[in-house]
C-alpha cells in the first residue's frame, strides 16, 4: 500500500484541482488507509478534508506548504523564498499550525507568505517538516549551485529547532527523463539523505485526482496566469501529477534507476510516518487560536477602562 503525503486540492486556488470529498473517495477506492492535504499557503480546506476522510473511514493527514526563509526580517528576493511542508501530528499541533499559517500570511512578499526559523521555534514545541522538490528551499539551492556545506548547515539548524527526527527529505516520483532539474534535485537529496542519515519519503506531489484530469488542471493554471489554453507560453508541467497507486510509483522510480530495496524503504517510511499521525478536530464548534495580546495593548485597555469608570462616577 502507498500513502500520499504531498497533495494539493482545489483549495490551492487554481494551482490544483480536486475537491476534498472526491479525493477521499478516490483514496478509498484505491485501498489507501490514509491520505494527506498540503495546500499552498493556507488551511482553508482542512475541515472539509477532515470530514470527507472520516466519512470514508480513512485517516486524514493535515499539512500546509508555506514560503520559508532563514530570517524573515531580512530583505529576500522573491526567488529566495523557498517552500517547506509542515505537519500537524497531533490535535495540539493542529492548533499551532493554524496560528503559524495565519502568521505567515501577514508577511507577504510578491504573493508569497513566509515563515522563518524563529517562527518555527515560537509556534511549535515540536513539528515535522519535509522538503526536496524543485520549489523547496533545498531544491532551489541545488539548482543555484549553492555550496553543499551551506545546505547541510541549514539542515542542522532545522534539526536543532525541531528535533533530529522531525526533519524528512522527499523524492518526487516523476520521470527524470521528462524533467532534468528534478533528476538533479532528486539525486542530490537522495545522496545527502544517505550521508546524513535522514529519512527519505517519496511522493508524486499530485495536483489532480485521475490521470485524465491533467487537461483540466492545465486550464486552471492558464486561468490563474491570465493565459489562454492555446498560448504557447502558458504553464505546461511535464509529468503525471495524479493520485497514483503503489504500482505506478514503483514503475516510475525503477525507470529513474532506484533499486527495489531503496523504493520499498521510501514507501515504508511514508507508511510509518502516516501511522504516527493522530489529529482529531472537534467539529461543530467555534475554535479560534488563542492569541496573547501584547502588554502595551493591555496597559492601554486598563487606562481607557479606568477613565470611563471615573467619568461615569
Amino acid at each position: 500500500m502507498f500513502i500520499h503525503l504531498h497533495w494539493h486540492s482545489t483549495f490551492s486556488f487554481l494551482e490544483a484541482i480536486g475537491k476534498p470529498a472526491k479525493i477521499a473517495a478516490r483514496a478509498k477506492e484505491l485501498g489507501m488507509s490514509s491520505i494527506a492535504i498540503t495546500d499552498y499557503n493556507g488551511m482553508f480546506g482542512a475541515i472539509k478534508f477532515f470530514q470527507a476522510c472520516k466519512d470514508e473511514w480513512i485517516k486524514p493527514i493535515i499539512w500546509v506548504e508555506l514560503g520559508f526563509v532563514l530570517d524573515v526580517s531580512s530583505a529576500n528576493p522573491v526567488d529566495y523564498i523557498w517552500n517547506i511542508v509542515l505537519l500537524a501530528k497531533t490535535t495540539k499541533w493542529y492548533s499551532s499550525l493554524l496560528e503559524l499559517t495565519s502568521y505567515a500570511n501577514t508577511l507577504w512578499v510578491k504573493d508569497k507568505p513566509k515563515i522563518d526559523l524563529t517562527a518555527l521555534r515560537d509556534f511549535f514545541d515540536w513539528v515535522i517538516c519535509f522538503f526536496g522538490w524543485t520549489e523547496s528551499w533545498i531544491g532551489k539551492m541545488i539548482l543555484r549551485d549553492e555550496p553543499r556545506e551551506k545546505i547541510i548547515e541549514i539542515v542542522r539548524m532545522l534539526q536543532s529547532i525541531l528535533g533530529e527526527n522531525a526533519v524528512y527529505w522527499e523524492i518526487i516520483s516523476q520521470l527524470h527523463s521528462e524533467n532534468k532539474n528534478l533528476e538533479r534535485v532528486n539525486n542530490y537529496v537522495f545522496d545527502l539523505c544517505q550521508e546524513l542519515g535522514i529519512w527519505c519519503i517519496v511522493n508524486p506531489n499530485y495536483h489532480y485526482i485521475k490521470k485524465t484530469d491533467k487537461e483540466a488542471w492545465e486550464v486552471a493554471l492558464a486561468v490563474k496566469d491570465a493565459k489562454k489554453i492555446y498560448d504557447n507560453d502558458r504553464r505546461q508541467p511535464k509529468g503525471e501529477y495524479y493520485i497514483m497507486k503503489k504500482e505506478d510509483v514503483v514503475e516510475i522510480l525503477e525507470k529513474n534507476w532506484y533499486t527495489l530495496g531503496q523504493i520499498e524503504k521510501m514507501i515504508s517510511n511514508n507508511l510509518m510516518l502516516a501511522e504516527s499521525f493522530d489529529v482529531d478536530i472537534a467539529l461543530w464548534q467555534v475554535l479560534f487560536p488563542n492569541y496573547e495580546s501584547p502588554e502595551s495593548i493591555l496597559e492601554t485597555y486598563e487606562k481607557v477602562k479606568n477613565n470611563l469608570i471615573e467619568n461615569i462616577d
